[in-house]
């Protein structure tokens, strides 16, 4: 039987107070968690991390989503990468035009715990072969 480590995941939003309650929330829930706190370092740490998915805020001062999400699908070491666009602006030409920068899906502020992981699992495990079990990683448990 495979071990499969716990999805790593990239927390891209320059609101500190919110980024920081997002990645207590997700490693509560034993997922292993990066953090950048505009588009221009997320893509680096994309790039040294290789997360499983990217959850990227679209309004950020440096550097908007919009712009992130096309350079993450048009840099081969990160355009695999599922990017799940969290915002509280995401009216429908809003969404029409993030999906068309390269997002993979999309969510509205404010959302649950539970509906937040329901969109990370499906994201990440649509890659994933479906045969292999999922087991934390000791260092998790």
């Amino acid at each position: 039987m495979a071990l499969r480590i716990a999805p790593k995941i990239l927390v891209v939003d320059d609101h500190d107070a919110f980024r920081r309650m997002l990645t207590k929330a997700l490693r509560l829930s034993r997922y292993r968690v990066v953090q950048a706190d505009n588009g221009r370092t997320c893509l680096f740490v994309a790039r040294q991390e290789q997360p499983d998915i990217i959850l990227l805020d679209l309004m950020m001062s440096t550097q908007d989503g919009f712009a992130t999400c096309r350079q993450l699908r048009a840099d081969p070491t990160t355009s695999h990468i599922p990017i799940l666009v969290v915002s509280a602006c995401l009216e429908s030409h809003v969404r029409t035009k993030i999906l068309t920068a390269g997002a993979s899906a999309f969510l509205e502020k404010p959302f649950s715990t539970s509906e937040l992981e329901k969109h990370i699992e499906a994201l990440v495990w649509r890659r994933a072969p479906a045969s292999i079990p999922l087991q934390l990683s000791p260092a998790l448990v």
